[in-house]
């Protein structure tokens, strides 16, 4: 807390919005892998499948999800996107 009280109020101001605007982001994700979680494995991926512009968001929800159902959904999907879906979900170094 003393670390961001010594800051200058603008670049307080600023990270605290950043962290307002990830906060919401990760919600939204958590939103999403819940409501693909209750589907059907197929109709997920088949969805998932047409959303090619948005592999980082599928990622996102994916790595959302619990490891049994993301496997679920993986087992049904195009074996080229899922190596794709899998090294964007690759954990940072």
């Amino acid at each position: 807390m003393k670390y961001y009280e010594s800051m200058y109020p603008t670049v307080a101001e600023y990270l605290y919005k950043q962290g307002l605007v990830q906060q919401q982001k990760n919600e939204e994700t958590e939103a999403f892998a819940q409501t693909y979680a209750n589907m059907k494995p197929k109709e997920v991926a088949k969805i998932f499948e047409e959303m090619t512009n948005e592999l980082d968001l599928v990622a996102d929800i994916l790595s959302a999800m619990t490891v049994e159902q993301r496997a679920a959904i993986m087992n049904v999907l195009d074996p080229e996107l899922g190596a794709k879906l899998t090294k964007l979900m690759k954990p940072s170094s």
